[in-house]
Parts: C-alpha cells; sequence; structure tokens
C-alpha cells in the first residue's frame, strides 16, 4: 500500500493557524506516510518571513516522509509577474521570471514542477501558478492573477516521466489550482480545465491533488473514467463558509484507490476522518493524441461529485 499525505493552502501569515499546524504535524508520523504532498500557497503574502516559517515545517514533516512541493499563486510575487509582461524579450524577461519565483526558490525549492518516485506511485508537480500571464487570462476581471493554467511542456515532461515508471505504479499529478468548481466558490482555478483534464488523462494520469479552492473535495470524472480528483481543504483560517480546514489521506492498493478526508474537530482539537471514497484502479490508461487536442480553455462538463460532508 501506497500513502500519501495531501494538505494544501497553509497560508503561513496572518491566517495561519498554529492550532491546526501542530496538530496535522502531530498526526502524520502516526500515519506513517511513503510521501506528504503539499499543493502550494505555503504563504499568505510572499513574504521572508512565512516562507522561513514554511520552510521550517516542511523540515518537520521530511522527518516522516520525503515531501512533494508546488508554488500556489500566493507564493509568487506579482511584481515580477507584471513586469515579465511588460518587458521585451531578452535579458529583462528573463530577470523579470526569475524575480517573480526568487522566494520561492530561495526558501523552498529551486524545481518548481519538481517529480518525486515512491515505491507504488509516481508523483508529477506541474506549476500552475504563473501570475498575470497571457494563459491565465479569462473574461473575469476577478480571476487576474489568481487563476492559473497548464503548460503543455509540463504535460510533456510529466509524460515522459510516466512512461519510465515501473508498471502498475501509480501515475500521480499534483497542481495548485483546483479543475473542478468548487460547490461554494463557483469557480475553477485553471484557465484550460477541459484541456488539461484531456491530456493529462492522455498520458495515464490515475490521480490529481490540488488545493486552491480551500475547500475540500472528490471528483471523479465521468468524461475520463479512472481519472480521480483530490482536493484538500485549507488548513489555515480562510476556510469557506460551513467548512472546517482539513486535509486528504490517499491510498493506492494494486487495484483500488482510496481517500479519506480528515477534518478538523473544534472539541477533540485534533483532524480527524470524516468521509472515505473508494475507487478501482484502471487496467489500461486512456490514450490520446496530444497533438489534436486544442487548448480552447472550455469548461468540463459531466462531473461527479461527491461532498465530503455527506
Amino acid at each position: 500500500m501506497t500513502r500519501i499525505v495531501h494538505i494544501s493552502d497553509l497560508h503561513f501569515g496572518k491566517p495561519a493557524a498554529h492550532e491546526r499546524l501542530e496538530a496535522l504535524k502531530g498526526l502524520v508520523p502516526g500515519l506513517r506516510p511513503t510521501a506528504v504532498a503539499v499543493s502550494g500557497d505555503l504563504t499568505q503574502r510572499c513574504a521572508n518571513r512565512e516562507f522561513e516559517q514554511a520552510r521550517s515545517y516542511l523540515k518537520e514533516l521530511e522527518r516522516s516522509a520525503p515531501c512533494i512541493v508546488v508554488p500556489g499563486n500566493h507564493d509568487i510575487r506579482w511584481l515580477g509577474a507584471v513586469a515579465r509582461n511588460l518587458g521585451f524579450a531578452g535579458l529583462f524577461r528573463r530577470k523579470a521570471h526569475e524575480f517573480k519565483y526568487s522566494r520561492y526558490r530561495r526558501y523552498i525549492r529551486e524545481e518548481l514542477s519538481p517529480a518525486l518516485e515512491i515505491p507504488g506511485a509516481v508523483i508529477a508537480g506541474l506549476n500552475t501558478a504563473h501570475g498575470i500571464s497571457r494563459g491565465s487570462l479569462t473574461r473575469r476581471l476577478k480571476d487576474l492573477g489568481v487563476i492559473g493554467h497548464v503548460r503543455r511542456s509540463d504535460v510533456e515532461r510529466a509524460r515522459r516521466l510516466f512512461e519510465q515508471a515501473p508498471p502498475g505504479a501509480a501515475r500521480v499529478v499534483m497542481i495548485h489550482h483546483n479543475p473542478i468548481k468548487g460547490p461554494v466558490s463557483g469557480r475553477h482555478g485553471l484557465a484550460n480545465t477541459e484541456w488539461a483534464l484531456e491530456v493529462l488523462a492522455s498520458i495515464g494520469t490515475e490521480l490529481i491533488l490540488c488545493g486552491h479552492d480551500h475547500q475540500e473535495a472528490i471528483h471523479a470524472i465521468e468524461r475520463t473514467p479512472g481519472l480521480v480528483i483530490s482536493t484538500a481543504g485549507t488548513i489555515s483560517n480562510r476556510v469557506r463558509p460551513g467548512r472546517s480546514s482539513s486535509f486528504n489521506l490517499v491510498d493506492i492498493g494494486q487495484e483500488s484507490l482510496r481517500i479519506v478526508t480528515y477534518t478538523w474537530n473544534r472539541d477533540m482539537k485534533n483532524f480527524l476522518p470524516s468521509t472515505e471514497r473508494l475507487f478501482p484502479r484502471p487496467r489500461k490508461p486512456r490514450r490520446y493524441n496530444l497533438n489534436s487536442m486544442k487548448d480552447d480553455g472550455r469548461d468540463l462538463g459531466h462531473v461527479e461529485q461527491t461532498d465530503p460532508r455527506r
């Protein structure tokens, strides 16, 4: 059994919930994970102090298992994103791009789209946090700088990684932005959500780990059978109305995939199991011609959505 503790949206800074962070840190060793996956938004303001706190916290988690991390939209410097779009091609744009991710790379990881191979699974991290960029633009002004997108080059990198993976290993992708609309927010986090889900399914992805929406959810996509999405809630105080902080526990067996949501219990002052879903693992991944798929940014229909509070 391969076990992944999937957490997201820690938001070190003012929204940080230290009691919950400490409880989670104490709970993880007993869960005996194979890996810990952190799907972005480590900080609130992308400040040095917040990154220092996040780095220290990740080191504590790494005592239990190796960690794989991707940046969220709160982890990049917006000024760098703006400067890159205003600048001319060449040195200035490269410098602006480096500035955009400079604090994340200094304190957390140099690699923005990391990979982790563990017994029973391969996890490909894809950076979807690009700030104000052409690929993330939508018709909604409030999406500016918040929404993200999946890049074809990152999908190709994940495809090569999956092709080299051992037979039977689960192909897992981790991104920050949620590709399915949250029931409370009414928003998904990707500008090219349908294309992204289609191509990720085409390379054999079984499971997508994400966050961003601050609402726990488990999704199965009817249009792409065998593809499951684990959306972890936030550990911070920035929870959706009527929701609590949460994280997901993923167990991958030879024939099945189980996801258990752990929700913060105020009375017990700890995270407790609140829901469980079991999915059969696909025997043969679906295959598509990636070059024939147009990235048109359309929304995805026919989604089976599970409310973890049920």
